[in-house]
């Protein structure tokens, strides 16, 4: 079954980055989707589904409009059990950052992140999926 990373923000110039940095360690390992919202994080993650491809890693923002990253994280861990999901922010103190972090649901990086720490908690990721 092919696999696919996600990666969501609403910063064009984050989402850039991510995706070169997720391209450049995971090469063609993976389908690579991003989003700039969560809605549009659900409708991909639907058509994956439709698709037979397996969501193997989730990325997102926690600061987006709409739909916040641990809102997003919620929803995709009703429509696909067990995805592995890392929560991005730039509020460290932020208390559902924290809860989301001590549940186990997301490990969470601050912004700015640290380019192989970023590769290595998405292959731990892969590791425990598999």
């Amino acid at each position: 079954m092919p696999k696919a990373i996600l990666c969501v923000d609403d910063e064009p110039s984050i989402l850039s980055a991510l995706q070169q940095q997720i391209m450049h360690a995971f090469n063609e390992d993976f389908i690579l989707e991003v989003a700039e919202s969560g809605e549009e994080a659900i409708e991909i993650i639907q058509d994956l589904h439709r698709r037979n491809i397996q969501l193997a890693v989730l990325i997102t923002d926690e600061m987006m409009p709409a739909m916040k990253g641990h809102q997003l994280i919620d929803r995709v861990l009703s429509i696909a059990a067990g995805t592995p999901c890392i929560l991005l922010t730039g509020y460290a103190q932020n208390e559902i950052v924290k809860q989301i972090a001590d549940s186990n649901l997301a490990s969470c990086l601050s912004k700015p992140w640290d380019a192989s720490e970023l590769v290595n908690l998405v292959r731990s990721c892969l590791t425990s999926r598999n």
